[in-house]
């Protein structure tokens, strides 16, 4: 059920993608799993695979104005998210694309309720909130909106969050 969950969050998050792109906003893909095929039963479409490395962020693209996106979605029905959800590699990623300028985020699912965490936040919630997992309401403020798909560009209330503190005038404005 948890597996499912998180598909169902990942294929919200990419009608957000399509929404974006449709308007202009910003181009973003969902990174693929590295794997390798070992093999492949093509009259059932069914095949055995071995992972060739540890995953990346889930999401990775470009706003409008040029500058790059990245983030992994994360959702759990428990009511609150740890910071172990993201795996070391997904960190080191998510922390090496944020210091060369990059937007990077955690756009996380709590029951159902939809949240974008920027990195430095996520990665600092044991300082910011004395624990490392948080709760929907330590979050609200980075609470986006839902019509369907997750709008995760779009905060709830934007002048209380923002994803990154160095937006630009042009991804002000969008």
């Amino acid at each position: 059920m948890s597996n499912g969950r998180g598909r169902q969050h990942e294929m919200m998050i990419e009608g957000g993608c399509r929404y974006y792109k449709e308007r202009g906003r910003a181009s973003i893909i969902k990174v693929p799993e590295p794997f390798r095929v070992i093999t492949k039963n093509r009259a059932r479409g069914i095949a055995t695979v071995q992972f060739t490395a540890r995953a990346q962020p889930d999401y990775i693209g470009c706003l409008a104005g040029g500058r790059m996106i990245v983030f992994e979605a994360k959702h759990t029905d428990t009511g609150k998210m740890t910071q172990r959800a993201v795996t070391p590699t997904q960190a080191a990623a998510l922390t090496e694309y944020q210091e060369r300028g990059a937007v990077a985020a955690v756009c996380i699912g709590l029951d159902n309720s939809f949240f974008m965490l920027p990195w430095r936040v996520f990665s600092d919630m044991k300082r910011i909130y004395g624990r490392l997992y948080v709760t929907a309401e330590d979050i609200i403020q980075y609470r986006v909106k839902f019509n369907g798909v997750i709008l995760f560009l779009d905060y709830v209330n934007p002048r209380t969050a923002r994803l990154d503190v160095e937006l630009t005038g042009i991804e002000r404005k969008l």
